[in-house]
């Protein structure tokens, strides 16, 4: 069997679990800290047009903490808590599985744990790739795209998804030469094409990415630039479309990040026909001008939830000054979302 633990068992944890789970293979641990109670007494209500629909789905098992589920070893562990590192680092959150693979170390075990970041914004996998360092046992780290419209609803007891569904996903090279033991590209490449697989058993739209960074950079041109701006003015993607000077702000912000992205990454004809310039007026005009979508980012301000501003700008806003790259409308945007943020934070 293949146990996998899904960590954070919101919209898209609870959905790519419930995907993953139609593999007669798969048995999936769901750690689940506000919905625990009421999925332990109704199950998931899962409402899908691209996965299908259970009126009462449960995991192989439910566990409040990632504490509990760390009693065993899993091929896979599925990231699809928010990252926002002003309340919990990953590594944080995580910290009994990887306490576990510290003391397993020594020991043969079946295949190498695969910790899959299914998280919005750039550099995510930078302080789990540290603590992997200091763990110094095998893994591979992936992360995906998601590219799905997927909500909780009914206090946790439901989740929709509705349209279209694409997962993007790729594995992470470690970024020195030190401390590499835990990263095998062979492993890595393996543990990519086995858990594509899984998905696409599961009835997923999955690909992988010849190169998760090119991937990454495509994915946050859209959420630093609409879900940045529909925050900042609490206004859903086809209000922001509606007028001029906020389509030429997204025009502007994505310019920003694409020079962030190719400063970044190394050239490559990838890079040039993913990050080119025309790429966004491409974006823009995909988008339904009469969308009532409204981020996550959005939502999670709505909801008085701490936001994804420093994985979604902050993390590309490191990389401007690293490469001596200016954004000023990007910063503009960054100061009012902390401002915001900070409030959040407060509350908390």
């Amino acid at each position: 069997m293949i146990d996998i633990c899904a960590v954070g068992f919101g919209a898209i944890g609870a959905l790519y679990a419930y995907c993953l789970d139609k593999n007669e293979s798969v048995r999936v641990t769901a750690v689940c800290r506000s919905n625990y109670d009421v999925l332990q007494e109704h199950g998931l209500h899962v409402e899908s047009e691209k996965f299908g629909s259970t009126a009462s789905w449960m995991p192989y098992r439910v566990v409040r903490s990632v504490a509990e589920a760390a009693d065993r070893p899993y091929a896979y562990v599925i990231c699809a808590f928010k990252c926002v590192p002003e309340v919990t680092s990953t590594p944080a959150l995580l910290t009994p599985l990887l306490n576990g693979l510290r003391s397993a170390k020594t020991q043969t075990l079946d295949r190498p744990t695969t910790f899959v970041l299914l998280q919005n914004g750039i550099g995510i996998e930078d302080d789990l790739i540290s603590a992997l360092v200091d763990v110094a046992a095998p893994a591979a780290v992936v992360s995906g795209c998601c590219w799905v419209d997927t909500t909780t609803v009914d206090g946790g007891r439901k989740i929709t998804q509705h349209g279209n569904e694409r997962l993007v996903l790729g594995f992470h090279r470690p970024t020195s030469n030190t401390g590499q033991v835990w990263f095998s590209e062979d492993t890595s490449r393996e543990a990519l094409d086995e858990l594509c697989t899984l998905f696409q058993t599961g009835g997923s739209a999955v690909e992988a990415a010849p190169d998760t960074d090119v991937a990454r950079w495509r994915k946050v041109l859209w959420n630093a630039s609409f879900s940045t701006i529909c925050t900042l003015t609490r206004a859903h993607v086809g209000a922001v479309l509606a007028l001029e000077p906020s389509r030429a702000a997204l025009r502007d912000i994505m310019f920003e990040v694409l020079a962030v992205a190719r400063a970044s990454l190394e050239p490559s004809s990838l890079v040039n026909e993913v990050l080119s310039d025309v790429v966004v007026d491409a974006i823009i005009e995909h988008e339904n001008a009469a969308s009532i979508f409204r981020p996550s980012m959005l939502v999670d301000l709505d909801c008085g939830r701490p936001m994804e501003v420093q994985a979604i700008v902050g993390g590309v806003l490191k990389r401007a000054r690293a490469n001596g790259v200016s954004t000023p409308k990007l910063d503009l945007v960054y100061a009012g979302l902390e401002v915001i943020q900070n409030g959040l934070l407060k509350k908390t």
